[in-house]
């Protein structure tokens, strides 16, 4: 009994979660052009008394045939009727080209609401959770919904009213000469509506189950089609290797869904059969009406024809309320479970955790100091801590350097410091403000960064720098210049408004000079209180990485900065110098005293030094 209950509760929240989803879409679809939806609903329901207009057309039409038989007259009988089978022809080819542009107009709508939907739920996500492969599979299936699902919703809900009343008109008019023949369409409509729906689930469950592998095989294609990787495809001859594993994901997707194809196909057969069954039976009946005088010739053939039409109309709205459920699933199982993920960043207008922090004093220590305390993190699905309780204090102007072995924590303890991530234990406070998910979007105005996987825009230059403070691109040219970007900009045929990048046929750059820009993006921003460059000359060569460190060095003045270097060499200008290993911070020190204390510092150093001796 409690099982049945349950079983009850369930579906009652699906049904209500079902519904509430129906009202949304709805929603959005008037919101999207409230007009545009009011055409279509008006030049779709005049099509509603169509069909029951062309049945007494055609039946006068025959009749008048019929009666015209050896008449010199016989037009005059017979044209009027011809006319307005014409007419009403005319009219429903002329409300589908009506109803064209005002659908297209409102799926265009709909597809810019969607696609900002999306990326902005991307934005106000977590960053470390991006990086999941439960969030990746959750925004391929949210990207795959396109406008034109939200826009078909409608079409189904409007050309489903229109057929209703056909029916209805229709229904009437058959009632009058059998009650089965009003009927029989409907019972068949409707087991058609359930074969449908009850395919169509079991192929969208197997669709969902199959997303990881439908992503591996979009990874692989992209893998075979990208000029980056296509070197190595080569080099190392592997296409392949590559395209057998593409088709065998491939052919693994299409033999699920044909299995439930076959099953679908069986019983559709069958229902077809029953179907033709019996609209022949309904035929032959007739028939024996006109051959006992109670029917007409002319209405013989109206009621077959109508007949047919009332087969096809139930039939019609079957598919249509199958197509609402199949566009349903994946806006309420994709879409609108995407869209309303909780977001873990804050917005514009938070407060901003440098108010509190104004040239203040406390005691000897400046207030705006960094601090971090006890701060531990891991990446999702790592079962060890890239950083384990951290504990540290960053002066104000400050220049700290983080060396150290590969994956001991130092770009993510950058982007810590940063409020790109959230620590899972600890604390970081800003003077006597503490970093959280308020004031996190407000703090990152105050950082700038050049990343080791820095983005390449295929933009023009100038947007390639501006987008490093939109608020101030006056201040781009004097970036250009502290960056090393201005030489690159001096090479290019239409300067700062040469488009770069091949995607759009621009002008491609070496990985240096991609990095200079990326270096004028971060110099942006004239007073950044950190300023963090993770591998910033890994793409430069000697001049330019001198260049690059004479200036970092004059523009981090008096800001707090963090420099990520393998190049030893480099960090020796800085004021401390942090050596992290297992997550772990275990020396701290300038230059001269870390090779005192002959640790891993001293043993990197000399590991480096002996190449240039």
């Amino acid at each position: 009994m409690r099982n049945d209950k349950g079983k009850l509760k369930t579906w009652g929240s699906a049904a209500k979660e079902s519904f509430l989803a129906y009202i949304r879409t709805l929603i959005i679809i008037w919101q999207s052009g409230p007009f545009a939806v009011l055409g279509m609903m008006l030049l779709t329901l005049s099509l509603g008394v169509v069909p029951a207009c062309q049945f007494f057309v055609t039946e006068h039409l025959v009749n008048a045939i019929t009666a015209a038989i050896g008449d010199a007259n016989w037009w005059r009988s017979v044209l009027p009727w011809l006319i307005g089978l014409v007419g009403l022809r005319i009219l429903s080819t002329a409300v589908d080209l009506l109803r064209e542009p005002l659908y297209i107009h409102l799926g265009e709508n709909i597809e810019i609401w969607i696609n900002e939907g999306v990326a902005r739920k991307v934005n106000t996500t977590e960053l470390v959770e991006l990086q999941t492969g439960e969030f990746q599979n959750a925004l391929g299936r949210a990207r795959e919904v396109s406008g034109l699902a939200l826009q078909d919703i409608l079409w189904y809900f409007v050309d489903s009213v229109q057929q209703f009343i056909s029916i209805a008109t229709l229904g009437i008019v058959l009632w009058r000469y059998h009650p089965l023949l009003a009927l029989l369409p409907a019972l068949t409509g409707l087991a058609s509506w359930w074969s449908d729906t009850r395919f169509s689930a079991d192929l969208y469950d197997f669709d969902v189950a199959q997303t990881p592998q439908r992503r591996e095989q979009d990874a692989l294609e992209g893998t075979l089609t990208d000029r980056g990787a296509g070197k190595e495809v080569r080099l190392y001859q592997a296409r392949d290797l590559w395209i057998d594993r593409w088709h065998q994901l491939g052919q693994a997707l299409i033999d699920g869904q044909m299995g439930i194809r076959r099953r679908k196909f069986s019983v559709c057969l069958a229902l077809d059969i029953t179907r033709g069954l019996l609209y022949a039976c309904s035929l032959i009946l007739l028939l024996f009406e006109v051959f006992r005088a109670d029917l007409t010739v002319g209405t013989y053939i109206a009621v077959a024809a109508a007949l047919v039409q009332l087969d096809g109309i139930w039939n019609e709205i079957a598919g249509h309320f199958q197509g609402m459920v199949d566009v349903m699933r994946p806006l309420f199982g994709d879409l609108y479970q995407f869209l309303d993920r909780k977001s873990t960043t804050t917005a514009q207008d938070a407060p901003d955790p440098m108010d509190k922090n104004k040239n203040e004093l406390n005691g000897n220590r400046t207030v705006q100091d960094l601090e971090i305390e006890n701060v531990s993190f891991s990446y999702p699905n790592s079962q060890e801590p890239v950083l384990n309780h951290i504990n540290l204090t960053l002066k104000k102007g400050e220049r700290v350097a983080l060396v150290g072995p590969n994956g001991a924590g130092k770009t993510t303890l950058a982007r810590i410091l940063l409020g790109l991530y959230r620590p899972q234990t600890g604390i970081i406070r800003i003077g006597d403000v503490p970093l959280t998910d308020e004031n996190r979007q407000a703090w990152l105005t105050h950082c700038s960064a050049v990343f080791q996987d820095f983005t390449q825009y295929h933009l023009t230059a100038r947007e390639n720098i501006i987008f490093g403070d939109l608020e101030h691109p006056d201040r781009m040219e004097t970036a250009s210049i502290a960056g090393g970007a201005a030489s690159v900009v001096d090479g290019l045929s239409e300067g700062y408004e040469t488009i770069l990048g091949p995607t759009f046929g621009g002008r491609d750059l070496s990985g240096g000079e991609w990095q200079r820009l990326a270096t004028a993006r971060s110099l942006m921003r004239e007073m950044p209180w950190l300023v963090v460059l993770d591998e910033p000359t890994a793409a430069l060569d000697p001049l330019a990485e001198q260049a690059v460190y004479e200036r970092f060095i004059e523009r981090s003045a008096g800001r707090t900065s963090v420099l990520i270097s393998h190049r030893l060499s480099s960090v020796r200008t800085c004021d401390r110098i942090l050596v992290l290993d297992n997550g772990k911070v275990v020396e701290d020190g300038d230059h001269e005293t870390l090779l005192a204390k002959d640790g891993l510092y001293a043993q990197f150093f000399r590991a480096q030094a002996q190449w240039y001796v």
